[in-house]
């Protein structure tokens, strides 16, 4: 008859050989494996901003389908000159900007910023001595429905406009713009002129 160690030794190692397969069991459980493929569409995920505009004394031009620009956000107003009449010291003409965020599903915060398209300083025409630069004395006010945005701001101190809320998906905004020659200007701006550049920048909320 075996001593009672050996009873106990056996016990134990068929015990330990318990422990030691339910190790490998749940060793093995940890490491099963699944694959799920998800397919990511980003074509719906992207800013798409479309502009167009018009010089509109009536304030009732409205962009019609064809008049929408795509790609770069803005909208250039030329041709704005005192030579041509438009524009006199103390003078104004109107003009509408639209803007409309044609994405797909995506909001966007909005801003605007008007400048001078092709800015030529102090430049002077060799043949009178004038400026030809006439953007610095033109004054700014866009409304957009009964809400003053810009208020008669000189064109030196303009500060770029940010709304508040977001552009929603397939939303216009429609601006009307005063643009007002300084009634200081004098004969050196005789045959200026600028271009005007409305450009609008869409960033995620």
């Amino acid at each position: 008859m075996k001593p009672p160690r050996s009873d106990l030794v056996r016990m134990l190692a068929a015990s330990g050989a318990v422990a030691c397969c339910g190790a490998v069991l749940t060793a093995a459980a940890l490491s099963d494996r699944a694959r799920v493929d998800v397919h990511l569409d980003g074509g719906q995920n992207r800013f798409d901003i479309l502009v167009a505009g018009a010089i509109d004394p009536t304030r009732a031009w409205m962009p019609g389908a064809g008049e929408w620009r795509q790609g770069d956000p803005v909208h250039e107003i030329r041709a704005v000159t005192a030579a041509d009449r438009l524009l006199m010291p103390g003078s104004a003409i109107h003009a509408r900007v639209a803007v409309k965020n044609d994405s797909p599903r995506l909001p966007a915060m909005l801003t605007l910023t008007i400048g001078d398209s092709d800015p030529q300083g102090s430049a002077t025409d060799p043949a009178t001595g004038n400026f030809v630069e006439l953007f610095d004395q033109l004054v700014f006010t866009v409304t957009e429905g009964e809400e003053t945005l810009i208020g008669a701001v000189p064109a030196g101190q303009l500060d770029a406009h940010s709304w508040d809320e977001a552009f929603a998906p397939g939303e216009e905004r429609i601006l009307d713009v005063r643009i007002e020659m300084d009634a200081g200007a004098d004969n050196r701006w005789q045959s200026a002129g600028t271009g005007i550049r409305f450009a609008f920048e869409a960033v995620a909320p």
